[in-house]
């Protein structure tokens, strides 16, 4: 016979309540629950999807850097900077005509770069390279590509607006910087090369902006972003050609 007290009540199998075999288990918190494996939440771990965002800039990363290994897409990009550079020469004709003819190689400077950038495609084409002709191409596409981009969308962010042209050059200009980058990568220049680019490109913004040669600019208040930048583009396009140089370069004994 048992007695009452040796009844036990739900809870009380070891004396403390809420535990014993009859107990309900309370839910581990979260600063207890053991860690999920890689992969068992969505965008967390290893397995987890990449986002449709990440997956396109991948992919499209991927396409541009094979771009110039593809003797087609070369032949095109050929066909594309000469007409630009058609297009730019004659966007600078008024200046040019307004400029002594001995000074003209100093005048249009994108369309130079295009033309010079446009003779080492065809050269890649004919397997032919000059190395330091790349140099030089390479640099002035980087600098006034940017510069383009730098000078045109200051006067847009003060203007408050940008219009048809100025968004055109800023796109083109833009694909000039990046065309550049793409061929250095896989083509680099020589040492050689940009040093004679470097000084070039340096003289150049000197009489642009100390003989007042430079291309017209949208406003008068964008002169001192024009000046300024240039020679700090110069340096940028030098230091991006270097190291392309140098990695290219094989290593001594």
């Amino acid at each position: 016979m048992g007695r009452d007290g040796d009844r036990s009540q739900p809870g009380q199998g070891s004396g403390h309540p809420g535990v014993g075999a009859d107990a309900p288990r309370r839910p581990l918190s979260p600063a207890r629950r053991a860690p999920s494996p890689p992969g068992s939440h969505p965008g967390v771990g290893a397995g987890a999807p990449r986002r449709p965002g990440r997956r396109l800039a991948a992919a499209a990363l991927a396409w541009l850097g094979r771009l110039p290994a593809s003797r087609p897409a070369t032949a095109l990009l050929v066909l594309v900077n000469a007409v630009g550079s058609i297009w730019g020469f004659w966007w600078y004709r008024d200046q040019l005509l307004a400029t002594p003819a001995w000074q003209w190689p100093v005048v249009p400077d994108s369309p130079t770069a295009s033309t010079l950038f446009t003779m080492v495609l065809v050269l890649q084409l004919a397997r032919r390279p000059v190395p330091a002709l790349a140099s030089w191409a390479y640099l002035v596409m980087i600098k006034y590509g940017l510069w383009t981009v730098v000078v045109l969308g200051g006067y847009a962010l003060r203007a408050g607006f940008v219009d048809g042209e100025a968004a055109l050059l800023i796109a083109s200009h833009a694909g000039m910087a990046l065309e550049a980058l793409l061929y250095l990568r896989a083509y680099p220049g020589s040492l050689r090369g940009v040093g004679a680019a470097t000084a070039w490109s340096l003289f150049n913004d000197a009489v642009d902006y100390l003989a007042g040669l430079h291309p017209t600019l949208p406003g008068p208040e964008v002169w001192g972003l024009a000046a300024a930048s240039a020679p700090l583009l110069t340096g940028l396009g030098a230091a991006a050609v270097l190291h392309g140089a140098r990695r290219a370069r094989p290593a001594g004994p």
